[in-house]
């Protein structure tokens, strides 16, 4: 889909996903221009996957100059049985290949996070390790948190309702509009 509604659809989600896994949640307005600028302009999509009424998983996928980017995923824990994040990569990917896009773009994953490289190495993808630098004049800017308050924050987010997980990304996430 490529609507609103679909984004919309997504981001609720995408929302009870990272609070699951601990980790601050982008901002609303931050879908809200993801879909303005870029997915009402032809520039992406999102799949969701539903079994009945009842959403399953989605995932919100980017593409430009021969490649497509897998951006964010979401999905219930309960419905993982039914292997609907598969369905949505193969949409993604027949996709792509029906409409002459040359390169799949898994995004990148954290070295320690054995089960999502396996799931992706799992389709025949090739990693690739990346290097990030960061200039700034500020000297926290590229030193990595603290393992005790990443942990503090995790235990937070995942014992908190949900607008408890959208504030604090309100808070940790800042980007230009």
């Amino acid at each position: 889909g490529m609507s609103w509604e679909d984004t919309r659809l997504f981001y609720g989600l995408h929302l009870r996903t990272r609070r699951r896994l601990g980790v601050p949640v982008q901002p609303y307005r931050f879908f809200r221009l993801l879909w303005e600028k870029l997915i009402a302009k032809g520039l992406g999509f999102v799949l969701l996957s539903y079994e009945g009424e009842r959403l399953l998983a989605g995932g919100l996928f980017l593409h430009f100059n021969q490649t497509i980017t897998y951006k964010f995923g979401a999905s219930d824990p309960d419905s993982w049985k039914l292997r609907p994040n598969d369905l949505l990569f193969w949409h993604a990917i027949r996709w792509g290949c029906e409409n002459g896009f040359q390169v799949f773009d898994w995004g990148r994953t954290d070295l320690d996070n054995d089960g999502l490289r396996n799931f992706k190495l799992g389709w025949g993808s090739t990693e690739q390790l990346v290097h990030y630098e960061t200039l700034s004049d500020n000297p926290r800017a590229s030193k990595p948190g603290n393992a005790s308050t990443k942990r503090l924050l995790r235990a937070v987010i995942q014992r908190s309702p949900l607008w408890v997980c959208r504030l604090i990304g309100e808070l940790f996430y800042v980007y230009s509009a």
